[in-house]
């Protein structure tokens, strides 16, 4: 749902905020998160893998939620006094030239909230560890209307100000934050155990380092766009292609945060450390619904976008779609590949896995943004997701045996980009449609080749009834 308020809020966005403060916006919102993988420490990672080994274990279940809650309070009044000190200076090293980018009030704020985002964040994961999916659904319910109500409200106040975005994700996430707090205080009190520091640290210090690169593989585009364009326009231009594609990204995570619990049970009670049928099935249907995505979204944005945005200087977004589109459909081998390391915690290779990933996309953005500008970005942020998938493959495999079905797994996707890259280079504006339609026709025929043994009798019995 906050993914969600974001993207149902970028139409009043562009309403409401120049094009300059559009992108100035972007660029707060991706140090907000830079700041949650620092305030969150892992510790949402961490939740979800020991829950399993504590859930019969209140006592030492209630010592770790405690310890956890209060050691996240103290990261988070420590990078409060720090960036307090530093971030001015730092934000006039690195932005001296772009208007409204400074730390002092934007910049504060957006470290307040990451902390209280984090909180958050690692709070609902471990209710969806919990199966309790209706306390899930409200906490974020109650956090997606506030923020839909309160941004809308400042940016009705305040137009042409970077107050209503701002603090549009301050106040609402303030709430949800001081609710968490509440609520783990009250199902597991505040203990603090100091021999829970020591594996504590062991796990989500790796896992901290890992999301900073995973960080830069997904923001650093559009702080490399600032160094080689310095007009903030650009950079919202490609950050809303890139919020068009969240679609994708949302549908995919939640797949994953639903089958995820489901598989490390069927491991846990199997004691499996190779594939099965019945997991790979879930990789299956994963990989095959996200080829049949793609170009439905891609036929039905051109559509949507004018209804929703006005101003058609945004329109540009829509010549970077497909590319960033196509990247999701290897997003399944990621998944697939990555959930070993997080069931039996190797989360220290995790830093190296990421670290190639990161100079690739820092190599990438710098050299293609360079001579290609926004669409060097784009190719940037397509090709790094399949390198990313294939460098987590070569140490997961070190610790689990995968056996799949080939053409589901790997041939499906392949030759769908493929068809897609073929298809964006032949295309013009005037045949882009009927590009996308065949694009989709032929992502049918592929997912019926691939799943023929299963379809077919279904579609006997069906016709035989």
């Amino acid at each position: 749902m906050p993914y969600i308020s974001g993207i149902i809020l970028i139409p009043f966005f562009t309403i409401y905020l120049t094009p300059q403060q559009f992108g100035v916006n972007a660029l707060f919102y991706s140090m907000m998160v830079f700041f949650q993988v620092l305030a969150g420490f892992g510790m949402d990672y961490f939740i979800g893998v020991y829950y399993y080994e504590y859930k019969d274990k209140k006592q030492q279940l209630r010592e770790l939620m405690g310890t956890v809650l209060l050691l996240s309070l103290v990261i988070g009044l420590f990078l409060i006094i720090f960036m307090g000190l530093a971030g001015p200076f730092a934000f006039r090293l690195l932005w001296p030239e772009i208007t409204g980018l400074s730390f002092f009030p934007f910049g504060i704020i957006t470290l307040i909230t990451a902390i209280f985002t984090a909180g958050f964040k690692s709070y609902t994961g471990l209710l969806i560890n919990q199966q309790r999916v209706e306390k899930f659904f409200w906490m974020n319910i109650l956090n997606f209307v506030l923020t839909i109500g309160t941004t809308f409200l400042l940016l009705h106040l305040f137009p042409f100000t970077l107050y209503g975005p701002i603090l549009g994700r301050l106040i609402p996430m303030t709430v949800s934050f001081l609710l968490t707090v509440i609520f783990i205080s009250q199902e597991f009190g505040l203990t603090f155990k100091t021999e829970l520091l020591r594996p504590l640290l062991s796990f989500c210090i790796p896992i901290v380092v890992y999301s900073i690169l995973v960080w830069v593989v997904n923001n650093i585009d559009r702080f490399v766009i600032t160094h080689f364009i310095p007009d903030t326009t650009y950079v919202g231009v490609f950050d809303i292609a890139v919020k068009i594609t969240l679609f994708i990204d949302l549908i995919q995570m939640g797949l994953m945060n639903t089958i995820n619990p489901k598989i490390f049970r069927i491991w846990k009670d199997q004691n499996l450390r190779e594939s099965s049928l019945e997991v790979n099935r879930y990789y299956n249907g994963f990989t095959a619904l996200t080829i049949l995505i793609i170009p439905v979204i891609l036929i039905s944005v051109p559509y949507l976008l004018p209804i929703v945005i006005k101003k058609t200087i945004y329109y540009q977004a829509l010549l970077y779609l497909p590319l960033l589109c196509l990247g999701f459909a290897t997003r399944g081998w990621f998944y697939m590949f990555m959930s070993p390391i997080y069931y039996f915690k190797k989360t220290k290779v995790l830093p190296k896995i990421f670290l190639f990933s990161a100079i690739f996309q820092i190599i990438c953005s710098v050299l293609l943004i360079k001579y290609f500008g926004i669409m060097g970005a784009v190719w940037a942020n397509f090709l790094v997701k399949p390198i990313q998938a294939l460098v987590v493959y070569s140490e997961s495999r070190k610790i689990f045996r995968f056996e799949f079905n080939r053409w589901k797994i790997v041939y499906l996707p392949v030759i769908f980009i493929l068809i897609g890259v073929v298809c964006e280079i032949i295309t013009t504006q005037n045949t882009r449609l009927y590009f996308n339609i065949l694009q989709l026709m032929i992502s049918l025929l592929l997912v019926f080749f691939a799943y023929r043994n299963e379809l077919i009798p279904l579609l006997r019995k069906r016709f035989t009834l």
